[in-house]
């Protein structure tokens, strides 16, 4: 045995390549909550594949169209319907909040 087997090896690492100006651009997305590139809180269980919270039965009335378009997108991403369900509520949510931040942020407050 060589000295050099026990160098160690260096694995390829599984983070995104991005360029600084990317980085930079990202900022703004990262003030808005929404970032494409960083993202220093944890990863939510609906965000997260590898967590399995309990999950609950629902029943939902859609029309024919968002039917077929939840079909579809299914169709094309290869996600179950539900997951995809989870996935866009998530999403909603995260728009309402920060649409209310924005509102909040505007409001002159009352002394």
């Amino acid at each position: 045995m060589a000295l050099s087997d026990l160098k160690k090896k260096s694995l390829p690492s599984n983070k995104p390549s991005f360029t600084a100006d990317a980085f930079i651009d990202d900022a703004h997305n990262y003030a808005l909550g929404l970032p494409q590139i960083v993202s220093l809180r944890p990863l939510l269980a609906a965000e997260d594949d590898t967590v399995k919270l309990p999950m609950r039965h629902a029943t939902f009335t859609l029309s024919e169209e968002a039917i077929t378009a939840l079909s579809e997108l299914s169709a094309l991403t290869g996600e179950p319907k539900s997951k995809l369900i989870r996935k866009l509520i998530l999403r909603a949510t995260q728009a309402v909040q920060i649409d209310l931040a924005q509102v909040r942020a505007k409001k002159p407050e009352r002394k």
